[in-house]
């Protein structure tokens, strides 16, 4: 047969398969969790149990929308358009409504509910030997995980809640606090580690072909080159950012080191292979086969945000990526939202686009490259955000697929630098910053692990030697850092590139708020003044409201209310 048409058949067969998955799925989460009967037809196997999944994963792909204005709106980077309703204005402004849908937690519950549920079948599957110990304990943990996900972003953006591991009936139960009292978010991260140590540590490892539910997307557009699905959470990274919100400040950096190393192996050649290196370091290999470089009007760090999933240098760049697909509900939400054809609800901001502008580049010129035509587009009035919108265009609007990325490269690299500097390393944190190790030598190889880095260049290449770090990457210069306050200026410059580096992707808010909540009682108005910033670049009246309103913790969180 053709190549090219058994290639599309098995494209259509695989989408069938996943239609009838997604629907069988949706029966099964809709039914009650106490009901026997059905829970017996529903968990047969272990392809019922890959259904499972699947189906959650599908439910909460459907938060892509709400986790992105929460965490983006509420923060310094983006702004309402003039086409946006009252509530999106109340979430820009922290002048929050019991009613405003956006703040409302069932749906990040509703996917709990169900984790709840299939992880109860697990083990009831398990101790009726219809899955195996591998089989049941991928499973467990995959959905496990996501919970621990969801939690945390329910800390994040709510503070006290409750936390809830049984299967119930009905996510309308969890209104009644006599049966289920809120955890404050200290206490919260004190379950999800104490979930997450008691996962066998083989099942922390990266989900693989042989080892994950298998009836999953086409190979060739949701994974990696070596196997690794990427439509699963990338464990070992949620586990380093639990630890960093609990201040574990040196097992973050091990989880997260872990990651970045990964791919790491002996060797006596005198250079190792490019998969060694380059797995989730921020590298250059030189080759134009693996580099993110931004130079010219040619940037390939921007395909980072394309739809095509197998390039070299985006597939060692994407830890975790969903994808929004036309044919599949909830679709993509984030054309509507940016798009100026869409809704256009939101844009980036003053302040984020003066970001970019300010930036000094290698070769002496201003403007960072990350900002206009990569993460933003249309500059002035109009300005749109492009990381959601690349593969958009307006004479194909229904060709509107496109990816949630919830984790990548970048984002990894600056949360080590976070915790490696709170750990007491701040001189590792402002290479990885700034220009990496290339060029390094062994200057940081004797540290202690997780905090050492060999950059050898001679007859066996240490693992670091093509690092180029965040700013290496970007081509802009190297930021400098204040001696006398070493610590605070490190985290004020890791604060900043990311803002550069991954404005618009769902990190902001949560960056912003672990800082405050670390500087509490040195700097409490730090929070206040951040998002006061952003409308003060605006122009706008509400920047002293919206300071005054910060300066008070209790408005750091949303309104824990069910609509």
């Amino acid at each position: 047969m053709n190549t090219r048409i058994y290639s599309k058949l098995k494209k259509v067969f695989v989408l069938l398969m996943v239609t009838s998955l997604l629907v069988s799925c949706k029966k099964m989460l809709d039914v009650a969790p106490e009901d026997a009967l059905e829970a017996k037809q529903m968990y047969r196997n272990v392809y019922d149990a890959d259904a499972a999944v699947l189906g959650i994963y599908g439910k909460f792909s459907g938060l892509a929308e709400r986790y992105i204005i929460l965490n983006e709106l509420r923060g310094d980077l983006l702004e309402v358009t003039p086409n946006a309703n009252a509530y999106l204005r109340e979430i820009s402004t922290h002048q929050v409504s019991e009613d405003n849908p956006y703040a409302d937690p069932r749906p990040f519950y509703e996917v709990i509910i169900n984790c709840n549920d299939a992880m109860k079948n697990f083990t009831i599957m398990h101790d009726a030997k219809l899955l195996d110990d591998i089989q049941y304990n991928q499973r467990y943990t995959e959905v496990g995980l996501l919970r621990c996900w969801l939690y945390l972003q329910l800390g994040i953006q709510y503070g006290n809640v409750p936390y809830v591991t049984q299967a119930i009936d009905n996510v309308n139960d969890l209104k009644d606090e006599s049966k289920f009292p809120k955890l404050t978010f200290n206490e919260l991260l004190d379950k999800l580690i104490e979930f997450t140590e008691a996962v066998p540590k083989v099942y922390l490892n990266q989900n693989t072909s042989s080892a994950s539910p298998t009836l999953i997307m086409p190979m060739n557009r949701y994974t990696v080159r070596d196997g690794v699905f990427k439509f699963f959470i990338h464990r070992k990274s949620l586990l380093g950012d639990i630890n960093l919100w609990k201040g574990n400040y040196t097992k973050a950096a091990e989880y997260y080191k872990a990651v970045m190393e990964l791919g790491t192996t002996t060797t006596t050649s005198a250079d190792q292979r490019v998969d060694i290196y380059d797995t989730y370091r921020i590298t250059n290999d030189n080759s134009g086969r693996n580099t993110l470089l931004t130079i010219g009007t040619i940037n390939p760090w921007s395909n980072i945000f394309s739809n095509v999933l197998d390039e070299v240098e985006t597939n060692r760049e994407r830890m975790w990526t969903l994808p929004l697909d036309k044919d599949f509900a909830p679709g993509n939400p984030f054309i509507s939202l940016f798009s100026l054809t869409g809704k256009y609800l939101v844009k980036p901001s003053a302040l984020a686009i003066n970001n970019w502008d300010n930036q000094v580049r290698m070769d002496g010129g201003l403007t960072d490259r990350r900002g206009l035509n990569n993460s933003y587009s249309s500059p002035g009035a109009n300005a749109q955000v492009a990381k959601y919108t690349k593969n958009y265009t307006i004479t194909a609007p229904f060709e509107n697929t496109g990816i949630w990325m919830l984790y990548r490269a970048a984002i990894l690299h600056l949360r080590y630098a976070e915790a490696a500097n709170q750990a007491g390393y701040s001189a590792v944190a402002g290479v990885v910053i700034n220009d990496g190790f290339f060029d390094k030598g062994v200057v940081y190889a004797s540290n202690p692990t997780p905090f050492d880095f060999n950059a050898f260049k001679g007859t066996v290449n240490g693992n670091w030697y093509r690092s180029i770090g965040i700013r290496g990457r970007a081509v802009n210069k190297s930021v400098t850092f204040d001696i006398a306050n070493l610590q605070i200026d490190t985290e004020n410059k890791i604060i900043e590139e990311e803002a550069l580096e991954t404005a618009f992707e769902g990190y902001r808010w949560q960056d912003l708020l672990r800082i405050a909540l670390r500087r509490e009682s040195t700097e409490p108005n730090y929070l206040a003044n951040k998002i006061g910033d952003k409308f003060t670049a605006a122009g706008s009246a509400d920047a002293a409201i919206v300071r005054s309103r910060l300066s008070n913790k209790a408005n750091w969180y949303l309104p824990f209310k069910w609509k």
